[in-house]
């Protein structure tokens, strides 16, 4: 803005929306849930804690989370690593086209997802039928519901969370010095070695950090595809609380969990900062750019270091046997991606009375099914308002603590920016038993209230990671041209830059809503009999009946994620016209 021009807000009134959200129900929750954790009988106890550490079914079930969460971690990263690789080398246009294909498995229903690899996997399902036909196996082989199930189903979860960041470290490689490399007589694998492979090494601890992390407290798809008393940690919690009513051993197992991720959240907690370029200024006016990185913490660096051994090998195979091998690769980890999603599709138009694929025959019976059924209607329509305004909220408290952290001078600013992206990393079986337990004392369980809370509780960092980015990319030139043609900073910000975020406005609201919308976990523990959200609904088809029902649903939010998608493309154009305009756009 111009030199003496007030802002429109001060600091503390444009945070105040969100830390209130934050400390009514995340801050305040969690501190009850680890409260509540050492209470028993009423009276303080470290014998929850002590019973748990003793219990040998809960260090099996530890063991087998955090070796799941690695193994699919390394996973991600072997299959996402070529696709990245490829992606980073292609035109911008075609590198854009084929992220979105990528992206459409991330904003999918990950119950849908869950749902597609029931209907491949299962003894009757799509891979048994073609490896019985061409008799490969005699019998067919268990493929769901056991540990390979959890492992394909996580592994396609999880799988965008790691090519995305590794496409972005790849992408500003400056391929010059491979060029260069070669010119001095290296082979392709020691350009790969020496010089590729360690300037990707920050998207790959990214993603590896993202994938971990995500895997630790990651519920729905173990509970659907997993076998029976194959437990991980979400879903001990779960059932301690659901099924077992055991509510201080359940707080002690999340307080576990909680432990262990934020003790890596905070050991790389300046990683997390440095991805959007957030800057933290301490006593000494110095930025955290202007002092440099910190080193990766002694037990990280050497977990770097064993996840980067196998990519060595990957490189050194792939670089002697060429670039169509990578491409392959590349086309197999897409087709991984998109496959399962497209064999929902001829499901919904099936006209058997159950679920059988290729379906022998086609018809809207199932559609008709959908729409006359009032329980179905009933928990979609609830579903699309508690959602609709969970993400109006969350665009209410994310977008103006955006702007008081991206353009006002503050002490704190990285805690505080750690504190509006935690709700990303804790483990939303954490974060629901925490509401549980405090919406509980109150009487909202079960009341469209609490899962407007909930659902903008995990909009508002999406919405605010969104932000942040855009205004990091912001023009600040058009706004100062404004402010000095004598526009107000309310018409400044009106008619300059909104407008020219409008983009990012819609993909905050489309996450916001998405993120809430399909949320599974809160519904488990806060729905009612007159709050039933439509994941619950689904949920309960999957687990008790798996009918083509699911494929509607997934064929609509397809539909509907196509027009969104469309709705952002024209806001984009509208943007692009805007920016064109002389200052920016008409000032009023």
């Amino acid at each position: 803005m111009a030199a003496g021009r007030r802002p429109v807000l001060g600091t503390a009134a444009m945070l105040a929306p969100i830390l209130v959200l934050f400390l009514a129900a995340y801050v305040l929750p969690l501190g009850g849930l680890v409260a509540d954790s050492f209470q028993r009988e009423g009276d303080f106890t470290f014998a929850n804690h002590t019973a748990l550490l003793e219990s040998r079914a809960f260090r099996i079930i530890l063991w087998r989370t955090l070796t799941l969460s690695f193994v699919v971690t390394l996973i991600c990263l072997l299959i996402a690593y070529p696709l990245a690789y490829v992606l980073a080398r292609l035109p911008s246009r075609w590198a854009a086209g084929l992220l979105l294909l990528v992206s459409v498995p991330y904003v999918t229903s990950i119950l849908i997802r869950s749902y597609a690899w029931v209907v491949l996997l299962a003894n009757n399902g799509v891979v048994n039928k073609l490896l019985l036909a061409s008799g490969l196996v005699d019998e067919p082989l268990k493929l769901a519901f056991n540990e390979t199930g959890t492992y394909i189903g996580m592994v396609h979860v999880q799988l965008p969370l790691m090519v995305f960041p590794l496409y972005a470290a790849m992408h500003r490689i400056d391929r010059s010095l491979l060029a260069a490399a070669r010119n001095l007589g290296s082979t392709a694998a020691s350009a790969f070695w020496h010089i590729f492979l360690p300037l990707s090494l920050p998207g790959v601890a990214s993603g590896c950090t993202l994938v971990f992390l995500s895997c630790l407290g990651f519920y729905v798809t173990p509970a659907l595809l997993g076998g029976p008393g194959q437990y991980m940690l979400a879903q001990g919690i779960t059932v301690r609380v659901l099924t077992l009513a055991d509510f201080a051993g359940a707080a002690a197992q999340a307080t576990v969990l909680l432990l262990v991720v934020v003790l890596l959240f905070v050991a790389l907690r300046r990683r997390f900062a440095a991805g959007l370029g957030i800057e933290s200024t301490g006593r000494s006016g110095r930025t955290t750019a202007a002092r440099g990185l910190r080193a990766w913490p002694a037990p990280l660096e050497a977990a770097i270091e064993v996840l980067s051994g196998p990519l060595r090998a990957l490189g050194s195979m792939l670089s002697i046997v060429g670039g169509p091998v990578v491409a392959v690769l590349a086309v197999l980890a897409l087709l991984f991606l998109i496959v399962p999603l497209l064999m929902v599709i001829p499901l919904a138009f099936s006209d058997s009375p159950y679920l059988t694929f290729p379906p022998p025959g086609y018809s809207l019976r199932w559609f008709k099914t959908f729409l006359a059924n009032a329980r179905w209607l009933d928990a979609a329509g609830f579903s699309l308002g508690a959602a609709g305004i969970g993400a109006v909220v969350s665009l209410i408290v994310g977008i103006p603590a955006a702007f008081a952290v991206v353009r006002r001078p503050m002490m704190g600013r990285l805690p505080l920016y750690l504190l509006l992206i935690s709700p990303l990393i804790v483990p939303h079986v954490i974060v629901a038993l925490a509401m549980y337990f405090s919406m509980a004392r109150v009487q909202l369980i079960g009341t469209p209230l609490a899962f407007v809370i909930a659902y903008a509780l995990i909009g508002a960092p999406y919405v605010f990671v969104l932000f942040v980015a855009g205004l990091l990319r912001f023009d600040r030139s058009l706004e100062m041209a404004a402010a000095n043609l004598g526009a107000t900073p309310v018409t400044v910000l009106r008619t300059v830059t909104l407008p020219l975020l409008l983009p990012t406005l819609a993909a905050a609201l489309l996450f916001a809503f998405i993120i809430g919308f399909d949320d599974v976990v809160f519904g488990l523990f806060l729905a009612g009999t007159n709050a039933t959200p439509l994941p619950i609904r689904m949920w309960d088809d999957i687990r008790l009946e798996i009918s083509p029902q699911i494929a509607v649903v997934a064929v609509l939010l397809f539909a509907a994620l196509a027009l969104a998608y469309a709705a952002y493309l024209a806001l984009g154009l509208l943007g692009d016209r805007r920016s064109r305009m002389p200052g920016g756009g008409p000032i009023a």
